[in-house]
């Protein structure tokens, strides 16, 4: 079957991370609990921040109180240390999207469990040295899941554009570096592949 649509990640796909960072930040500002934290993507307060359930302010409170913060951490502080994840774009990756797109033809789509710390983060720093301000210019369409309201592998997830844009998934690769969100749109019909950040995409470019 032909593919006509790609499906990326962002989080170590098409951006570097490193989430060790943000938990020597958080320690470095005096968490004494952080262990609580360290199965980042299973933290209930992480999963209702990036499916739109709770606010930042929530959200901070939250993880003040949950990792024992001192007091006297600024909310910036807060903020620069959750952010210490968020690395760089691996060279040539941000062009590869728009090569995709208007030389190969694909309809090309960003899928990624974020929040709006995150995207704050990403727009002002990450992407400074390029000429845009958000990652949209990229791609045909961005799905962030505080915006949207699920978060992978959760299959709403995946539906959800499956419905927006009217694919059919088994024409539709979907990208991304954590085998349990593979293997959650292969349930969902799309063809999936496991890749990371230093993953060479080049083979995209061989139109299947």
């Amino acid at each position: 079957m032909s593919i006509k649509h790609l499906i990326f990640d962002l989080g170590n796909v098409i951006l570097r991370l490193d989430q060790a960072a943000t938990a020597s930040s958080f320690k470095a500002l005096g968490a004494t609990n952080f262990p609580h934290l360290s199965q980042h993507h299973s933290s209930q307060t992480i999963v209702n921040y990036e499916t739109g359930k709770i606010s930042a302010v929530e959200f901070r409170s939250s993880i003040r109180s949950t990792i024992g913060l001192p007091e006297s951490v600024t909310d910036a502080q807060l903020d620069q240390a959750w952010n210490a994840m968020l690395l760089d774009f691996p060279e040539g990756r941000l062009e590869l999207m728009r090569t995709l797109k208007k030389d190969f033809g694909y309809n090309v789509y960003l899928l990624s469990n974020t929040n709006a710390i995150h995207i704050e983060y990403i727009n002002k720093v990450c992407l400074k040295d390029f000429a845009e301000d958000s990652l949209w210019p990229f791609f045909d369409k961005v799905y962030y899941s505080h915006e949207i309201g699920y978060r992978k592998p959760s299959k709403e997830a995946f539906e959800h554009i499956l419905k927006d844009q009217g694919l059919v998934a088994s024409e539709t690769l979907f990208l991304d570096d954590m085998p349990e969100n593979v293997e959650a749109a292969k349930a969902c019909g799309l063809q999936a592949a496991q890749v990371d950040a230093e993953t060479d995409l080049g083979f995209l470019q061989l139109r299947f």
